[in-house]
């Protein structure tokens, strides 16, 4: 199942206008990277290509104002190409050079005084360049992955031409966790593509937060946006649902106010926005940012003993990875502890009604408006009504009056 087609909302309605400033994709990551180090590593041949430096000039850029300490290694080749397309940002620090078929020779590697030096040059001008005295794609790599475990950098970020990971079917592989990565290696023949799947696995066993990989054009897009270019390794899985507490409210409504302008969420006022919060879950990431939301609403309902499933998003980097099912799954885990005795959702995309009517944690099926309580109703459109999807699973639990 394509799983943007679950993740727009289940009432999807005409963009709404925003009535307030709302949180920007930068600023979803740049609060992850404030103050921390990331490391990126230019596989050969890339970086021979000035255009292709854009994007990641572009993503230094923001993360040099982010006060982001930021440490990019390339092939000697490429070092002075690099420098030029940088211009007067360029570290004022001249490039480390590392020869990895000598240094290889004593433990640890890179040694510490290498470590030292890269540390001063972050620590005047919060970037640094080092190049490594090889044109070998797998050598490379090696090395790099060796400097990123060194250095326990918060994100390994691999550029390579060829991009991000397929999976089986040829789509691109957004998130790959660490245990799932001998599966994909077992299957990879390029020998590149299985030296880049060992240096994430031994990063993230070394400590380093998580490792991306991405074509050099799209850097940008990975680190920055929800869109995503590449593929994400993660030591664990890469999120978890729960509740949402009374301080993540404002960044819950934040997402609902995205969803609306989008079109993919009801509009509501509010007041309305206000009433599902309480019994909202949200898909975090990363003990950090919410990356998708879902909310049961029972209240109006309680006579009936039924909850809704409403706000249901997931933002975009993040559709195709079982959000929506593990948000929904937990929503209707809540609503049989409460005891209610159905759950219902109402959608007018074809998309979403699919993931309902294949949904494996409750059995969905289609009704007709009279078969939801009638306060459902009230106040609604009725051309509306006739467009919309409606969905009831019953639970089981104790009805009213028993």
């Amino acid at each position: 199942m394509n799983e943007a087609a679950a993740t727009p909302s289940l009432q999807a309605a005409p963009r709404g206008r925003a009535d307030r400033p709302e949180f920007t994709e930068k600023t979803f990551y740049l609060e992850e990277f404030y103050g921390r180090s990331l490391l990126f590593a230019l596989i050969p041949p890339c970086g021979e290509r000035r255009s292709e430096l854009d994007s990641l000039v572009r993503t230094l850029r923001e993360l040099r104002r982010n006060q982001t300490r930021c440490v990019v290694v390339v092939a000697r080749a490429a070092l002075e190409r690099l420098f030029a397309r940088m211009g007067r940002r360029a570290p004022s620090s001249p490039a480390l050079l590392f020869n990895p078929a000598e240094g290889r020779r004593s433990r640890p590697y890179p040694p510490d005084s290498a470590v030292a030096a890269l540390y001063q040059a972050l620590r005047t001008g919060s970037m640094a360049v080092a190049a490594a005295d090889t044109a070998d794609p797998i050598d490379f790599i090696v090395f790099a992955q060796e400097l990123a475990s060194r250095l326990r950098a918060l994100k390994f970020i691999l550029l390579d031409r060829n991009g991000g990971l397929a999976g089986d079917e040829g789509a691109r592989l957004s998130f790959l966790e660490m245990r799932r990565i001998a599966r994909v290696l077992g299957r990879e023949r390029s020998p590149v593509r299985r030296a880049i799947l060992r240096a994430a696995r031994r990063a993230l066993e070394d400590g380093v937060g998580s490792v991306n990989l991405s074509a050099p054009r799209g850097v940008y897009e990975e680190l920055l946006s929800f869109i995503g270019t590449g593929t994400l390794f993660t030591e664990r899985p890469y999120g978890s649902v729960r509740p949402v507490a009374i301080d993540d409210f404002e960044e819950v409504e934040a997402l609902i106010r995205r969803g609306q302008r989008e079109g993919v969420l009801l509009e509501r006022s509010p007041e309305e926005i206000a009433a599902i919060l309480p019994s909202c879950f949200g898909y975090r990431v990363g003990d950090e940012h919410l990356a998708g939301i879902c909310s049961l609403l029972a209240e109006p309902y309680r006579r009936e003993r039924v909850g809704e499933i409403t706000a249901l998003y997931t933002l975009t980097r993040f559709q195709g990875e079982g959000v929506a099912a593990e948000l929904v799954g937990a929503v209707i885990e809540e609503a049989r502890s409460r005891r209610l005795s159905a759950v219902f959702a109402c959608t007018s995309e074809e998309r979403a009604a699919r993931f309902f009517a294949r949904f494996k944690a409750a059995r969905f099926r289609r009704v007709g408006p009279d078969q939801v309580p009638a306060a459902k109703w009230r106040g609604y459109d009725r051309a509306r009504i006739a467009r919309l999807a409606i969905f009831r699973a019953d639970l089981g639990g104790r009805r009213a009056g028993q």
